[in-house]
């Protein structure tokens, strides 16, 4: 765009109306209050960023996050919509699994679940991973390499860049850090790795569980929610028994604790096996493949709870995270 120059003497062109004084003038320059680039006062946006002059509002002008979030977003209810939704998920997850056929097919989408959790987490600590199922002895597997320490660099460059982000926000470099931590540990060594990709098997069938039924209680998520959120609410109930009722079998039924050891024709250790091994090799605990089963069952209530009360707490939820991010 070409400029007119000004002539000299005449009056000074003023800043726009919406900078008033956050703009310092100096004769016929002015510099950006983003950047501080010196520009021609008649300038509408800035060479240096990019930013449009006319348009920038100073910090206490703009609208806070959680202020624009508490008028769109209210707390959850369980209203009579709601409790039709989850009457539906849980008798229809109930009928499948009392018909063999039917808890066969639909349960693998537990498996898909399972698989993730290793991969996902696997992933995380170093270690790259694909899920698979296994159409022979049923169930899944997931292939996972040795630990590739540039991963596990990568992760640790990933909490890098999210805290210089979140660098001026106090409560996320606390909660980067914390997270940070946690992985630090888990990924220092061999054991704790393997122990942790293990459990994530089972513990992310019911995180997987608890999502979906935030989902369809809140209604959010969805193409179609009218038919989605009882269908979402079914698979979160159908997992959620699954996972229990395999821990409580682990727990109570001698044949099956049997079958579990045997692991797939004796190529492998299942899971809570690996868990229970490694407890009872590097730490003082020996919990036995029972003890972690009811371990496992303890914590089956605790991703649907807190599921439940984020939909309640909805509008406290988000004002909590938008500080987290903001």
């Amino acid at each position: 765009m070409s400029r007119h120059r000004r002539q000299r003497g005449s009056p000074q062109a003023q800043p726009p109306a919406s900078l008033g004084p956050l703009l310092s003038v100096q004769s016929d320059v002015v510099n950006c209050p983003s950047c501080s680039a010196s520009l021609p006062d008649d300038a509408e946006e800035c060479i240096r960023c990019g930013l449009i002059l006319a348009k920038w509002l100073p910090p206490q002008a703009r609208p806070r996050r959680d202020e624009r979030q508490e008028d769109v977003i209210a707390d959850g209810r369980l209203g009579p919509r709601e409790l039709k939704i989850l009457a539906f998920g849980l008798v229809a997850a109930v009928i499948v699994h009392a018909v063999p056929f039917l808890r066969f097919v639909v349960g693998y989408l537990e498996v898909l679940f399972h698989e993730l959790g290793h991969t996902i987490v696997g992933w995380l600590l170093g270690h790259p991973g694909i899920p698979a199922f296994d159409f022979f002895f049923g169930g899944g597997f997931t292939h996972q390499a040795n630990f590739k320490l540039p991963i596990a660099l990568a992760v640790a460059a990933g909490f890098a860049w999210l805290a210089y982000r979140q660098r001026r926000n106090a409560r996320s470099l606390i909660a980067i850090g914390i997270v940070f931590a946690l992985w630090l540990v888990c990924v220092s060594a061999e054991w704790r790795r393997e122990t942790v990709i293990t459990f994530a098997g089972p513990a992310f069938e019911l995180v997987f569980a608890a999502i979906l039924l935030y989902q369809a209680l809140a209604g959010v998520g969805w193409r179609i929610p009218e038919i989605e959120r009882p269908l979402g609410a079914f698979v979160a109930f159908f997992v959620q028994i699954y996972a229990m009722q395999f821990a409580l079998r682990l727990m109570n039924d001698v044949d099956f604790l049997a079958w579990y050891q045997e692991g797939k024709g004796g190529a492998i250790m299942n899971d809570l096996e690996v868990v229970a091994l490694n407890l009872h090799i590097h730490t003082p605990l020996n919990p036995g493949i029972r003890g972690v089963a009811a371990f496992l069952l303890a914590f089956s209530f605790v991703p649907i709870s807190v599921a439940v009360a984020c939909y309640l707490k909805r509008a406290t939820v988000h004002r909590m995270v938008a500080a987290l991010v903001e």
